[in-house]
């Protein structure tokens, strides 16, 4: 058995996208062995030829390609929002000792490639922007986020000759969006809307720790002491932003998931922030893609233990509409229109940091209260029957 062979790359981090699972490559051509320059239609590469095949002239990569230094590859990296696609050579593919059938594989083994017809000579890889495609390994720091992947490359299905792996890195300067990309199970709201013939949008909504939004809350509540502040930022993610943008109708707290709870706490009310709360804060609202506020955290009164938020959207066509709010007090304390419950996002439950109660689950007020009550009642009828 021929003996396996592994080469890795060592040094000087490669900053490449993470491959994916679709790999790409040019079908393979018989070249012509006869050889005549200039006549290819466009001009060939280094690492190519022009050759004759069928009567037609066309670029192949050369026969005489021969290098072990796995650093010749020089891989493209496009790193898109949503999509990160790596380009490989394959000419010196062949060139490092893999053939024309090669197969791709990341971290998780079920990533593996799927041969398909590409621009000739070039191998290419794509993967979704996705904390848990693949196995990707997540790193983050003060401004970015990273992705790292492992690519494997083979020959054939059964490994008997060279294993190339190539590491790969993808960073995106973290903001909100790309935070939400980066969290495992963020407490978020989506909500698909219909704007007719300007096509399909989608809005984000989400709970997070810190100032910068940045940091969003993870699992199925988020935990709060009464003095930490909220953030919440929504954003438009799919659809034409270069025509709309995001506006916060009304957005307004409730002690029950019900967004149509008659018991309601106004945050924001017609566009504007409720002026007699002095803990909320507009960071945006119909400037752009994305819209945030902060407040500080409050439970309601009557022993409720969670707190549900409530935001109604609007995308506004700031081409006709004036989209940013003029929040003078007579706008401010006017009356709420009809609110568009089909026009809502969700989030919650949010509950009190130290909060246990049997009606945590399902925001009804909580039985503490009356159990602390009971044990006091029949100290003050028993203290009375011994002395009175």
């Amino acid at each position: 058995m021929p003996h396996l062979m592994e080469r890795m790359v060592g040094s000087g981090l490669l900053w490449l996208a993470l491959v994916s699972c679709i790999l790409t490559q040019s079908s393979a051509v018989q070249q012509d062995p006869s050889t005549v320059k200039d006549k290819c239609d466009k001009a060939c590469r280094p690492e190519e030829e022009c050759l004759a095949f069928n009567s037609t002239w066309s670029c192949f990569c050369r026969q005489d390609l021969n290098s072990s230094d796995v650093h010749s590859l020089q891989p493209q990296l496009d790193c898109g929002a949503r999509e990160m696609k790596v380009k490989l050579d394959k000419c010196l593919l062949e060139g490092v000792g893999l053939g024309e059938e090669v197969i791709a594989y990341l971290r998780d083994p079920n990533c593996s490639s799927i041969i398909q017809a590409e621009e000739r000579n070039w191998i290419s890889l794509t993967s979704p922007v996705q904390a848990s495609a693949c196995r990707n390994i997540l790193e983050r720091n003060q401004t970015h986020v990273i992705y790292k992947n492992t690519l494997s490359l083979v020959s054939d299905f059964i490994i008997r000759d060279t294993v190339l792996n190539i590491n790969f890195q993808c960073a995106y300067p973290l903001d909100m969006k790309v935070s939400l990309q980066a969290a495992l199970q963020p407490i978020v709201s989506s909500l698909n809307l219909s704007m007719g013939g300007d096509g399909e949008f989608t809005v984000r909504m989400a709970l997070f720790q810190d100032q910068n939004y940045t940091k969003p809350y993870e699992g199925v509540a988020a935990e709060l002491s009464v003095e930490s502040m909220l953030y919440v930022g929504a954003i438009l993610e799919q659809g034409d932003t270069s025509q709309f943008n995001l506006v916060l109708r009304n957005c307004y707290a409730t002690p029950t998931e019900d967004r149509a709870d008659p018991v309601k706490y106004f945050i924001i009310r017609n566009s504007c922030p409720n002026q007699r709360d002095s803990t909320i804060h507009m960071e945006e609202n119909g400037r752009s893609s994305e819209s945030r506020f902060s407040v500080q955290m409050f439970m309601f009164a009557g022993h409720y233990d969670l707190v549900f938020l409530h935001c109604e959207i609007h995308l506004c066509d700031f081409r006709h509409e004036q989209c940013q709010p003029s929040c003078s007090r007579s706008q401010v304390r006017s009356d709420v229109l009809a609110i568009d419950l089909a026009r809502v996002l969700d989030l919650g439950p949010i509950t009190r940091r130290g909060t246990q109660s049997p009606g945590v689950m399902n925001g009804t007020p909580g039985t503490a209260g009356f159990l602390v009550a009971w044990p006091m009642v029949l100290l003050t009828v028993l203290l009375a029957w011994l002395f009175g």
